[in-house]
C-alpha cells in the first residue's frame, strides 16, 4: 500500500509543477510581448500659393521596422487614432471613409492616405502624402500642396520587452525543473 500512496503522491506533485509552469507562462507572456502604442505629431506646411496647411497626429501599435515597409491600418487594427485640424476642420479616424493606411519606410514615415467626406454638400478631403502631402477639397476640385515632418510625441518606456527566445528558455528551465524534481522524488521511493 504505501508504493501506491508514494506513486499518487508522486503524479499530484508532478501534474502541480507542470501546471504551475504552464500557467506562469500563459499569465505573463501575452502581456510581455504585447507592443508599446506610439504616437507621432505631423505639420503639415503649405507651399507658395497653397492654402492649406494644419497639425495632425496619429497613434500606432508597435515600433516601424528599420528595413522595409510597415503599413498600419484601421483594417489590420495596427492604427488606433487618427486626427487633423486643417483650416479650423477637424478630421478624424471615426469619420474616415475608406481604409486609413499609415506607411513607414525603412523606419521613417512615407505616406498617410486617409479621406473623410464631411458637410451638407458634400465635401470630400483626401490627405496623400509621399515625399509632399497634397489636401484634396471642394469635391478634390481643388488641392493644397506642401511638405510634411512628423515627430515622436509619446515615446514609449524604455523597459526591455522579452523576445519569444527568453521566454522559451524559461519555459525549458521550469520544466527541467521539474524533471529532476520528479526524478529526485522517483529514486527516493525506490530506495
Amino acid at each position: 500500500m504505501p508504493s501506491l500512496f508514494s506513486s499518487c503522491k508522486t503524479k499530484f506533485i508532478k501534474a502541480g509543477i507542470i501546471t504551475a509552469c504552464a500557467t506562469l507562462l500563459a499569465a505573463f507572456a501575452p502581456a510581455s510581448l504585447h507592443a508599446s502604442s506610439i504616437t507621432y505629431n505631423v505639420v503639415l506646411t503649405p507651399s507658395a500659393g497653397s492654402l492649406y496647411g494644419g497639425t495632425g497626429s496619429f497613434t500606432i501599435d508597435g515600433t516601424p521596422s528599420a528595413s522595409g515597409i510597415s503599413d498600419y491600418s484601421k483594417s489590420n487594427g495596427k492604427l488606433t487614432d487618427v486626427s487633423f485640424l486643417i483650416d479650423g476642420q477637424t478630421f478624424a479616424l471615426a469619420g474616415a471613409t475608406g481604409d486609413t493606411l499609415v506607411r513607414f519606410l525603412n523606419g521613417s514615415l512615407n505616406d498617410i492616405t486617409f479621406a473623410e467626406t464631411i458637410g451638407t454638400s458634400p465635401n470630400r478631403f483626401t490627405l496623400n502624402s509621399t515625399a509632399g502631402y497634397a489636401f484634396y477639397y471642394n469635391d478634390g476640385q481643388a488641392a493644397s500642396y506642401g511638405t510634411f515632418s512628423a515627430t515622436v510625441s509619446d515615446v514609449p518606456s524604455t523597459s526591455p520587452v522579452p523576445e519569444p527566445g527568453s521566454l522559451a528558455l524559461l519555459g525549458t528551465g521550469l520544466f527541467s525543473g521539474a524533471g529532476m524534481l520528479f526524478r529526485r522524488l522517483s529514486a527516493s521511493r525506490a530506495s
